[in-house]
């Protein structure tokens, strides 16, 4: 028997991802081949990408080979490395199955195209995406208590600040800090300016974006939209509150 492989993992540092990456993946898929006395030709691989979405590189090259290779049988480690979206699931497996590619989770009895195998693995990708969803309800639950303490809540940090990974406030950005301030005092002293001009302005300064890059109208745009938090009130999805944050105007 001939199998290709498939490897995946989430985002880096998502809860339990850790326990079961990559190299482990590799190791329980290598180990039921060799028990097996399947020859492995090829493997595909999708890192820091969610099994709820089709639109992975390592999964779509997959798609387009099978029928083409020479493999029949897929390999995972489990069910919910394919897929944490049932639809996203059925329509991976229906896609296998028109080119005769059987998947096989290592770690779960589920293999098999008889009618109860079938359901289990349906079942498994209805708790599959249970449990995706209940992360991300957890994650956003976590979030907004920080919001309402004026915490970060995360996402991409302003201009101004840096987001510290685990830390509980945003932190100042002593540099940027000065870019920022600059944008509203131009404002106040030219009120008449466009966006680009303030924009140009800040180029012949020689101050730069977050990137380090050259300043265009929406970058300041974006700069004179978050008045509120440069004044020290953090909002995140609909609350606000007195920021934990160093304020910079």
């Amino acid at each position: 028997m001939k199998a290709a492989a498939y490897l995946r993992v989430s985002t880096e540092g998502q809860t339990g991802e850790e326990a079961f990456g990559i190299p482990a993946q590799e190791e329980a898929i290598k180990s039921y081949a060799a028990a097996k006395g399947i020859e492995i030709i090829a493997w595909y691989k999708d890192e820091g990408i969610s099994g709820a979405t089709l639109d992975r590189p390592g999964l779509q090259q997959l798609l387009t080979d099978a029928g083409a290779r020479g493999f029949d049988t897929l390999l995972v480690a489990k069910m919910d490395r394919v897929a944490r979206d049932l639809f996203a699931a059925l329509f991976i497996e229906k896609e296998l199955l028109l080119n005769d590619v059987e998947i096989i989770s290592v770690s779960e009895p589920v293999s098999g195209r008889d009618p109860m195998n079938t359901a289990f693995r349906q079942m498994m990708g209805v708790f599959a995406e249970l449990e995706k969803s209940m992360i991300t309800a957890r994650m956003t639950g976590g979030r907004k208590q920080k919001a309402r303490g004026g915490g970060y809540a995360g996402g991409g940090a302003a201009i101004g600040y840096k987001a510290i990974r685990g830390g509980k406030a945003l932190q100042l950005d002593q540099e940027k800090a000065l870019t920022v301030k600059r944008v509203f005092d131009l404002k106040e002293e030219r009120p008449s300016w466009t966006l680009q001009q303030l924009a140009d302005r800040l180029n012949k300064e020689g101050h730069t974006t977050a990137q380090g890059k050259r300043f265009k109208s929406m970058q300041v745009k974006r700069i004179l939209d978050r008045q509120r938090l440069y004044s020290g009130i953090y909002s995140y999805s609909g609350i606000e509150a007195e920021g934990q944050h160093e304020a910079i105007l």
